[in-house]
């Protein structure tokens, strides 16, 4: 049966890519833009964990990002549904045994400081990707299928949280940052 209250997300748990990849991420928002698609804003990031507010997670993220950097593969995109007719579009994140671990870590140390955690965060519901425009027609997603789509090998070297409310960010690198 489909979900259909409706989840304010205004913070999050991430990861975030190294530089070459994090430029790669940004020219296809660009490649997009150039079809006349909105591409995502900000900082290219795989949620790990969301939901109204975190709070009391700070502490543990030095522990998971001492698992940091681990290899991830930017696959093929994804459409995810956004609502009727509208569609996230996505970079897949293949998830690998280490992205999966990392991930299941977050929700064992962090879960219980998230208000209003999203169902669609949670081991066994979670799609990892890279949001790449948010509320595409059918007909939109079909022309942003026209660009290229090849992987991009990347690391995973930074963890953050992120305050929708305050627009703030906290980061914390990775071993080898």
């Amino acid at each position: 049966m489909p979900n259909d209250r409706i989840v304010i997300v205004a913070a999050s748990i991430e990861l975030l890519l190294d530089d070459t990849a994090d430029a790669a991420i940004r020219d296809r928002w660009r490649s997009l833009a150039a079809l006349g698609v909105d591409p995502a804003i900000g900082r290219p990031h795989c949620t790990l964990i969301a939901g109204a507010r975190i709070s009391g997670a700070d502490s543990h993220l030095a522990t998971i990002a001492q698992r940091l950097p681990i290899p991830v593969l930017i696959g093929p995109p994804v459409a995810l549904p956004a609502g009727p007719g509208l569609f996230t579009l996505a970079a897949s994140v293949v998830p690998s045994s280490e992205l999966l671990s990392v991930h299941a870590t977050v929700h064992r140390l962090c879960g219980d400081a998230v208000d209003g955690l999203v169902d669609h965060v949670t081991p066994g519901s979670w799609t990892p990707h890279i949001t790449l425009a948010r509320r595409l027609t059918a007909d939109r997603v079909g022309s942003a299928l026209t660009l290229d789509w090849s992987p991009i090998p990347a690391h995973a070297n930074a963890i953050r949280r992120w305050d929708g409310d305050t627009s703030s960010e906290t980061v914390v690198a990775g071993r080898a940052c």
